[in-house]
């Protein structure tokens, strides 16, 4: 499954890159960085592809891959 852009972003911003240096690197505008920021803030995140899980699913953590 190939990730977005802002998804690539957003990870950038993990690693410690600023929202505006993440947003040019991957050629998107700052403010659809920020705006993603927010919808993830508060919000559980799916650890496998990264998007925001929608109210009324749950994550089955049984199903995921451990990191050894």
């Amino acid at each position: 499954m190939t990730k977005s852009k802002t998804q690539g972003a957003l990870e950038l911003i993990e690693k410690g890159t600023t929202p505006y240096a993440a947003a040019q690197k991957m050629g998107i505008s700052p403010s659809t960085v920020y705006r993603a920021m927010g919808r993830r803030q508060d919000k559980n995140v799916c650890p496998c592809c990264g998007q925001v899980v929608r109210e009324g699913f749950e994550i089955d953590r049984a199903v995921l891959k451990t990191q050894d």
